[in-house]
């Protein structure tokens, strides 16, 4: 990109970022993840890493089940500031969105995707919210 005299700095600087950082694309093909993220943790984040490293970009649908009981106590908004934070290596290459309490999904026939587990290392594996949640109250 050649910067000439003509625009801000900003606005130079803003259009290499453009350049530089992916732009989310909901029509390029997208690893979808869903969850409760209660909290989101390093093994949530690993999942989506490597969906985004297959894939190329990623949506991390959140279910909404705040205060269902007390192991789901974090709203959309702070699951979404924590999987940001996780996240922050990959701006561009995912979106976070909110859904309602999605408990089962059904398919007929061949409709376009395929349902696959991603299976991580044991120690990746083992990570668990509920731990996690039980340390923080401790």
């Amino acid at each position: 990109m050649r910067v000439t005299a003509e625009g801000s700095p900003r606005h130079w600087a803003e259009r290499i970022l453009q350049e530089l950082r992916p732009v989310f694309d909901p029509k390029k093909p997208t690893a979808l993840f869903v969850g409760r993220y209660q909290p989101f943790h390093d093994g949530h984040r690993r999942l989506i890493e490597e969906g985004i490293r297959r894939v190329g970009q990623a949506c991390v649908a959140v279910r909404d089940t705040q205060g269902t009981n007390e192991k789901k106590p974090f709203s959309f908004f702070d699951v979404k500031q924590r999987i940001e934070a996780g996240l922050s290596a990959f701006a561009g290459r995912y979106v976070t969105v909110p859904l309602p309490n999605i408990t089962h999904i059904f398919y007929g026939r061949d409709v376009g995707y395929a349902v696959e587990r991603i299976y991580l290392d044991d120690a990746i594996e083992a990570v668990s919210a509920t731990k996690i949640r039980d340390e923080a109250e401790a």
